[in-house]
């Protein structure tokens, strides 16, 4: 008997397959070493571009200490889960430094020079149920003995790990750090103790004076100065309350002589309530700040004394006692989205969430030489309010039952370029104005330091008079945000204290956006793409809309039955003070049947009026549920069916198209002798 062609050749081929199958695994385990494709749509687990140019352009060798305790990790899944993809990023950040990255992962065990070693080096040890304790961190150094560290990776910045390791190698590629002046009215190096609580050793800096302090060398500049110094990269003015006219002469000129300066203006400050002090003589910094003569010269329209409202954009606030509703919006509160801020901008283009409060804003001036280029904005959803309006208005919701929209939405911040002439035409100010002003101020210093103050034309004692600038040596570079409760930690960080070690976990981009701006004017862009490129944040937008417009339709209906309900119940507190006046006096009569009727439909028309305000808040919940249960059914139930439907009809239709209309063809017989 002859056997057939395929009969034969059948272990063959399953022979050649099975060496093609290990002879590409072995291949593949070389050549594509380190290839990974990610699905993911926010490209969660790809490099950013300024990670890459960073570590391209390492010029001397980085040394990077994986400590992570393997063993003890297995017993925490979770961490054993997250350490894994810490170690998996490093050797990927490795891949991508050209050998300039040397990465060492050590596993230290208990009693070992490595824990030793590891405890040294500041990593954090956590002790565990066995009594031995777990080491998680990372420490870099350079080869100048520069030396970084992650004491813990702590799970709840997960989301920020890249800009975490970059930010790391970053900091140890500085020979000397940037400089940036700051001139603030806020004690953000102190926190809100202020300088009281840091005499006391209480004092925990705002968490974006920590960010700046690690990136960049931190110049506080006085107030009342007369000259920043050349030194100075970029300054940054916050609140600026009541600058005096030598120190405006001093910011004009800097400007003018290419100075970049980013300066967060308030018409009303948050701030202002929790740092005064009354019984301490503390009157805060003051609720408003603004830079006028200055602005106008640069071109540009600021009114200290209007807020900017956003009830689209409104944050959801515990409601004051005099409302029913446990939160209201507040709409002068914003938390600002990606879909309000220039996307085209470095300095904007990774924001997903910014929290204001009090903001005011910017306009161009008709006839200004300078560019204005908006930054952030409100929705159309907005209005302006007073300044004053707001700070006496106690209940939220009476700032959404009287706001009126107005058909364009408002600058909060923005870049200002180009060229600008100086606000001073006349030169610095004379030594009569500013002594003039000083005694106003009761800010007189001692006579001998009088010529040093007021000298506005001298850099030191001996410094030969500084040419006045009428006009720009060059095109100006400004940011301008009329906002400073953004540096606030309430409004976009939660701090947590874990081990000793202070563990900052933003709610928002606050920081983001403060160091981008910074990092913007100084010339340094690789790390900006990397600080809100994880968040994965996607508000059902259909529902927050149902809320908002439900929460005014409440508001309206809440706002009649309450006026009825309180109507009603002082009929009935009369008549009970009727009857009881009747009851009481000599020969009093108690109430006639009349009253009693009429006593009788009050007290019906009482429940009936709570009944119709429980149903209004019963109605709002229950249509923001019922379109909830709606999107989910249609993402957990209809989408999976219509995909599985649709396969099992492309695979139909292919069998339709397929010869014989996918009926098996009839088998050929195979000859045989």
């Amino acid at each position: 008997m002859i056997f057939s062609n395929r009969t034969s050749g059948a272990p063959l081929s399953i022979a050649l397959a099975t060496v093609l199958f290990f002879a590409v695994i072995i291949i593949s385990d070389f050549a594509l070493r380190g290839a990974r494709i990610d699905l993911t749509a926010t490209k969660q687990y790809t490099l950013s571009q300024g990670t890459i140019n960073i570590l391209r352009g390492l010029d001397e060798p980085v040394t990077l200490r994986f400590f992570f305790s393997e063993q003890m990790a297995n017993r925490y899944p979770q961490i054993r889960v997250y350490g894994g993809q810490v170690r998996d990023l490093l050797l990927e950040y490795q891949n991508h430094a050209q050998g300039k990255l040397i990465l060492q992962i050590v596993n230290p065990e208990p009693f070992s020079q490595d824990e030793d070693r590891a405890v040294a080096l500041g990593i954090s040890a956590i002790p565990t149920d066995t009594g031995d304790n777990l080491y998680f961190g990372l420490v870099g150094t350079n080869a100048v003995d520069g030396r970084e560290a992650i004491p813990f990776f702590s799970q709840d910045r997960e989301a920020f790990l890249e800009y975490d390791l970059t930010n790391l190698i970053y900091r140890l590629t500085l020979i000397k750090k940037p400089v940036l002046g700051l001139l603030s009215s806020l004690p953000l190096e102190f926190g809100l103790g202020g300088p009281m609580a840091a005499m006391q050793g209480q004092s925990q800096p705002f968490v974006i004076y920590d960010q700046l302090t690690s990136v960049f060398e931190v110049e506080n500049i006085n107030q009342d100065t007369d000259h920043i110094s050349d030194d100075v990269d970029v300054l940054m003015l916050v609140h600026p309350a009541a600058l005096s006219e030598k120190t405006l002469y001093a910011l004009d000129q800097f400007v003018l002589s290419g100075g970049r300066v980013i300066a967060f203006l308030d018409p009303l400050l948050e701030l202002n309530e929790v740092l005064s002090n009354p019984a301490q003589g503390l009157p805060g910094p003051g609720r408003a700040s603004d830079l006028e003569p200055l602005l106008k010269s640069w071109g540009i329209a600021y009114d200290s004394s209007v807020v900017a409202a956003d009830l689209s954009r409104a944050l959801r606030v515990q409601a004051s006692a005099q409302s029913s509703r446990p939160y209201s919006d507040y709409v002068v509160w914003l938390g600002l989205t990606n879909s309000d801020v220039a996307t085209d901008d470095l300095v904007t283009s990774t924001i997903s969430q910014l929290n204001i409060a009090g903001a005011g804003y910017f306009s161009p001036l008709e006839n200004a030489t300078t560019q204005f280029t908006p930054l952030v904005r409100t929705t159309k959803n907005s209005m302006t309010l007073e300044a004053d309006e707001i700070a006496n208005t106690f209940n939220p919701d009476d700032l959404v039952t009287s706001f009126q929209a107005t058909p364009e939405s408002y600058v909060i911040a923005a870049r200002i370029s180009g060229d600008v002439t100086s606000a001073f035409p006349d030169g610095p100010p004379r030594e009569e104005e500013i002594e003039t002003e000083e005694t106003q101020d009761d800010a007189l210093p001692p006579s001998s330091e009088m010529a040093l103050e007021n000298d506005a034309q001298k850099t030191g004692d001996d410094a030969a008079p500084v040419k006045h600038l009428a006009s720009s040596t060059a095109p100006v570079n400004l940011i301008l945000v009329a906002d400073a409760d953004l540096f606030d930690d309430r409004f976009w960080v939660q701090v947590q204290n874990i081990l000793g070690q202070r563990i900052v976990v933003p709610t928002a981009d606050n920081g983001t956006f403060v160091m981008n701006a910074v990092e913007n004017l100084m010339g340094s862009n690789d790390l900006i793409s990397l600080r809100s490129r994880a968040r994965d944040d996607r508000p059902l937008t259909a529902i927050e809309d149902l809320r908002r417009q439900a929460d005014m339709k409440f508001l309206a209906e809440q706002e009649l039955l309450e006026k009825r309900l309180s109507e009603t119940e002082a009929r009935l507190a009369a008549l009970q003070t009727a009857a009881g006046a009747s009851e009481g006096s000599p020969g009093g009569m108690a109430l006639t049947p009349e009253e009693e009727q009429e006593f009788a439909r009050f007290q019906a028309q009482l429940l009936d009026t709570r009944a119709q305000l429980r149903a209004v808040q019963h109605n709002l919940r229950s249509d923001i549920e019922g379109l909830e249960t709606r999107v989910r059914f249609i993402n957990i139930a209809v989408m999976p069916s219509f995909v599985v439907l649709f396969a099992v009809a492309l695979a139909w239709m292919r069998r339709r198209r397929a010869p014989g209309g996918g009926r098996a063809s009839p088998a050929h017989s195979g000859s045989g002798a």
